[in-house]
């Protein structure tokens, strides 16, 4: 990894200096556990698949590397799947804590399953370094959790200045009732109205108990009403979902004056198959230019080579196209790597300390890892995606690229 000798010189001396106990040795089995809770098969399962086939795509290229220098240490990782169940997720931890587990990688899936669990894993001293949280409410300085995805501030900050792009003045929010939906919801609106807009008041919704047709019905009127105001170009309803999106879109594709208004989603709608396969929803989206952000690698249409590799690596276990925050999972098992490299200790707290500064220098995959003071990536730019149709056949694409570092839109070349 792009380690310079300096930054590791740095490293040893920091992790020298500091005030604690020996290191654990290695354990005896030479095996260092890692724990994965990933949503496999509920509603946000693409990205969960496609996740853990990162994680067991970058554990595979670790244990490579220790073989090759003749070293017997390996990892390994053991996954639990909680459909995005709070309780679900925090039995796993207390289920891999018994294990002997003190390292989670990537997961949760969401910020109410990290949530879920926060307080257990600080308690016991058991450290994850996640990629799909993204609530603000979560950023804690000091505490035993690292996100390498930078939190919906940032996020929020891109859609607003694409929606400021697009002389948006009314926004019709529709969001997922719990921490991640409500905590995006809050900053969109705090965002928007600060520039100027008008927030209605959108809908919420439970999505175990949602009947999308009759949801959608109630997001018409409102829809109508500031049409008449403002101006059908100047209005745009957000889902702010999972994967239910795609049962949204279908429903609004029944309703004519919905289709007259920008559609616009967030970093969990991105790329997912489950809006493209529905032939009325992704036919709706493409018609509304429906436009969802996810925090970049590389810049709209330019891949990073090495992300592009993975990509097509991750394609081909799973047959489905990884987002950034599921490339990052291979990120997350590598620093652990490095991480240990320095400590020879799979402790908890030791590799705490060192993460940091591992993150200080590492972007294998073409996107900074550098950290906050709350332990979040620090900055990246952000890509819209969108749904193109190429010879009949619906899929995603990318259309823009928000640049942090200057605060505007970038259109890709072309669109």
């Amino acid at each position: 990894m792009r380690l310079t000798i300096l930054s590791l010189v740095l490293l040893l001396i920091l992790t020298m200096s500091c005030n604690k106990s020996d290191p654990d040795p290695v354990p005896e089995n030479n095996v260092v556990m890692l724990g994965a809770i990933l949503d496999l098969s509920g509603d946000y399962s693409e990205e969960g698949l496609a996740g853990k086939a990162a994680i067991e795509i970058s554990v595979g290229n670790l244990n490579q590397r220790y073989a090759s220098v003749g070293s017997p240490v390996r990892f390994a990782c053991t996954y639990a799947d909680t459909h995005l169940d709070t309780v679900l997720t925090l039995n796993a931890a207390r289920d891999m804590y018994k294990k002997g587990i003190r390292l989670l990688v990537a997961g949760p899936n969401n910020s109410a399953g990290l949530k879920s669990i926060q307080s257990f894993i600080n308690q016991n001293q058991m450290l994850a370094v996640t990629c799909f949280s993204s609530t603000p409410s979560l950023a804690v300085e000091g505490d035993y959790i690292y996100r390498l995805i930078t939190d919906d501030n940032l996020q929020v900050q891109a859609l607003v200045t694409m929606m400021k792009y697009d002389s948006i003045a009314a926004l019709i929010p529709i969001w997922r009732e719990g921490a991640y939906g409500a905590g995006l919801y809050q900053t969109v609106k705090k965002q928007f109205q600060d520039q100027g807009g008008t927030v209605l008041d959108g809908i919420s919704y439970n999505p175990d108990a949602a009947n999308f047709q009759e949801l959608i019905q109630q997001v018409a009127p409102q829809v109508s009403n500031a049409s008449t105001t403002y101006g059908s170009a100047r209005v745009a309803v957000i889902l702010i979902t999972y994967q239910e999106a795609s049962e949204f879109l279908q429903a609004a594709s029944t309703v004519n004056d919905l289709s007259l208004v920008k559609w616009y989603g967030c970093d969990a709608n991105v790329q997912k198959a489950s809006i493209t396969s529905d032939s009325s929803a992704g036919r709706f989206a493409r018609s509304t230019r429906f436009l969802a952000p996810i925090m970049g690698i590389g810049t709209a249409g330019e891949l990073p080579a090495t992300a592009q590799n993975l990509s097509d690596l991750i394609f081909t276990k799973t047959g489905l196209h990884p987002d950034a925050y599921a490339l990052t999972a291979y990120d997350a098992v590598q620093i652990y790597g490095l991480s240990y490299d320095l400590v020879r200790s799979g402790n908890a707290p030791s590799i705490k300390t060192v993460v940091p500064f591992i993150c200080e220098s590492y972007d294998y995959l073409g996107v900074s890892r550098k950290l906050n003071a709350a332990g979040d990536l620090a900055t990246a730019n952000y890509i819209f995606w969108t749904v193109v149709e190429t010879s009949g056949t619906l899929g995603w694409d990318s259309y823009a690229t928000y640049m942090a570092d200057q605060n505007n839109i970038l259109i890709r070349q072309g669109k």
